[in-house]
């Protein structure tokens, strides 16, 4: 009897121990974000002037995603070329991702970074996923031009 009792504390001390090791360490899937975008600081310029924009993305993800990362602006800037679309994978275990851009405007606009989940499966061979939630993260700054 006394082997049994044993046995039944070692199984209960290890079942506790178990569960508040995931409390420590493990974050629930929904909790995990697909992607993290951050944008520097927008720097001011003249009207049509070039600056550059950079901006870096990381997961949390477990699973590595294809994804789409470009600009947005609130209104049409007129200025050529448009910013380029980058496409790649992210997987939980690369480091945070830097993009740059070459970015004018003629006047005052805000401008967004975003990170979007995308279905190809030729981006992280083959064993891409897309999240069912939150498959597109932003972030954003106004692009102040001075007169």
């Amino acid at each position: 009897m006394p082997l049994l009792q044993a046995l039944v504390r070692c199984s209960l001390t290890t079942l506790f121990l178990g569960l508040c090791l995931q409390l420590i360490t493990g974050q629930d899937d929904n909790e995990r974000k697909p992607f993290i975008v951050k944008m520097s600081t927008m720097p001011s310029g003249k009207s049509n002037e070039t600056v550059e924009i950079v901006c870096s993305v990381s997961t949390q993800a477990r699973e590595c995603i294809p994804f789409r990362f470009f600009l947005m602006t609130s209104r049409k800037t007129d200025c050529y070329p448009e910013p380029y679309t980058y496409e790649a994978c992210m997987c939980q275990e690369d480091n945070e991702r830097k993009f740059y851009w070459n970015f004018c405007s003629q006047r005052t606009v805000g401008v967004a970074c975003v990170a979007e989940a995308i279905n190809r499966t030729d981006l992280c061979e083959g064993i891409g996923y897309i999240p069912v939630k939150g498959n597109r993260s932003y972030d954003h700054e106004a692009y102040i031009v001075k007169k």
